[in-house]
Formats: structure tokens, C-alpha cells, sequence
């Protein structure tokens, strides 16, 4: 028999919550005795890495880019856990295309990952929290690749442009409720996708993206997951629409340059 989580506390769902920055504001929640409902596509990995958390978290298998499933999904949590706090969309995906090269079909699976995915879920539990009266907040993970240009990733910045105008509009439109809309744009952060897509391009890109930073190094998790919780909680409660920069200074300008005395 499972644990009964149906009662009158509030908890927060996080997509993305296997892997990278998801991963770890799960783990940070639980550790501050959050309840959580963690989503992913991976349900393997997803059932691995978190023990010991019975009572506080939730785990299921959800792709984004399912609409049906999303919206029986978001049903059956609201049956089993109660109200919805809050929503944090980490869920994405990072290929590196040329503009040339990037098929359709790539094309479509990124937008419908990274922008159309976290509208759908947003727009669900935002009609469960206007429907229970409840005033909460939800925090999209976007990128500086939304406003900053670097090759291959023509479809990634596109998505991530949508997602931060999507933020805006939403906590534009939520507020009546009394619901707070905000997103995190983090620059060069060191998670599992970063690590490997850096293996792939070599220790010439890596060197690149560093020379860029005026900080001289790439963020960690942590860092981003501070963000998100801030903004989830009452500390940050007259704040919505914003967009939190955390990038190291990297779209700041060009840091390496030195000016003649």
C-alpha cells in the first residue's frame, strides 16, 4: 500500500528532475523539507536518484511534449497530493546544429520541448491554482541563448527566446490571481549536458566559452537552483515577470579586451 499524500499541505512540481539543474533543486527541496513531485521522461533514472524521501516526494514519468499525458498527468497528482505551490519547467534539450544542417524534425522536437511543453504544463497547473484559490508561483528555466547568438543553436535560442516572452506574458495574465510568474536565464552552468557536449566539441570551444566569461569560469548548479528558489518562495513575492540573470557577466560585452593607457 502506498503512501496517502493527499493531504492539506502544498507541493511543488519540478520537470527535468533526473538530471542537471532539475536534479539538483529536487534534491535542495527535499533537503529544506519541501514536498516535491519530480517529472521526467527518464523513468529509469528517475526511480534512482532519490531515496529515502517517501513521505515528501513524488515520481513520474512524464514527456513534455505529450499533451494528452500531461493533462491526465496533472489530474491524477492533483488527486494524489493536493494543491500545487508551485512549478518549476527545467525540462529541455541542448543539440548543437548548424543553422544549415538542423532538420524539421529537430527543429520541432526542440520547441516542443523546451517552449510548447512548459506552456502546456504551466497553463494546467495554473487552471489548478486559479481553481483552488491558490497564490502560487511558477519559475521557467530559460538561458542567455535567448538573447544571445552563438552557432548551432539557432532552434535552442529560438526556444528559449519564446519561453522568456512567454514568462512575461503569463505573469502578465496570472497576477489577478495572485499567481507569480518568473524564469532564470543561466549562462555556461556545469551540468551532465554541458559536460558532454563540451567532450564533443573539444577543449578549444571549452577555452572559447571561458575567455568569454568575464568571471573566469562556468556556473555550477547550485548557483541556479538558489535563484529558483528564491523565487519560488515569499521572499521574492513582488517580484513576477522578472527574468534573473546568472551567467558570470557573459553577455555583458567582450571581457578579455584591454584599453591602451
Amino acid at each position: 500500500m502506498g503512501v496517502d499524500h493527499s493531504d492539506s499541505s502544498t507541493w511543488v512540481l519540478v520537470t527535468g528532475a533526473a538530471s542537471g539543474i532539475g536534479r539538483g533543486l529536487t534534491t535542495s527541496l527535499l533537503e529544506k523539507g519541501e514536498k516535491v513531485v519530480a517529472l521526467d521522461n527518464n523513468e529509469d533514472k528517475l526511480a534512482n536518484v532519490y531515496t529515502g524521501h517517501e513521505t515528501s516526494l513524488v515520481c513520474h514519468c512524464l514527456d513534455v511534449c505529450d499533451t494528452d499525458g500531461i493533462a491526465q498527468l496533472i489530474e491524477k497528482i492533483r488527486g494524489e497530493v493536493g494543491m500545487i505551490k508551485g512549478l518549476v519547467n527545467c525540462a529541455g534539450i541542448y543539440p548543437v546544429t548548424s543553422f544549415l544542417d538542423i532538420a524539421v524534425e529537430e527543429w520541432d522536437q526542440v520547441l516542443n520541448t523546451n517552449l510548447r511543453g512548459a506552456f502546456v504544463l504551466s497553463q494546467a497547473v495554473a487552471r489548478l491554482m486559479v481553481a483552488g484559490k491558490v497564490k502560487g508561483s511558477i519559475v521557467n528555466v530559460t538561458s542567455t541563448a535567448a538573447t544571445f547568438c552563438r552557432p548551432g543553436v539557432a532552434h535552442y535560442g529560438s526556444s528559449k527566446a519564446g519561453l522568456t516572452q512567454l514568462t512575461r506574458d503569463m505573469a502578465l495574465e496570472l497576477a489577478p490571481y495572485g499567481i507569480r510568474v518568473n524564469a532564470v536565464a543561466p549562462g555556461v552552468i556545469g551540468t551532465e549536458t554541458v559536460v558532454n557536449v563540451a567532450k564533443l566539441q573539444g577543449a578549444d570551444e571549452h577555452s572559447a566559452k571561458l575567455a568569454s566569461i568575464p568571471t573566469g569560469r562556468i556556473g555550477e548548479v547550485h548557483e541556479i537552483t538558489a535563484l529558483i528558489e528564491f523565487l519560488l518562495s515569499s521572499q521574492a513575492s513582488y517580484c513576477t515577470g522578472s527574468v534573473l540573470l546568472a551567467d558570470g557577466g557573459l553577455t555583458l560585452g567582450i571581457p578579455r579586451y584591454q584599453t591602451g593607457n
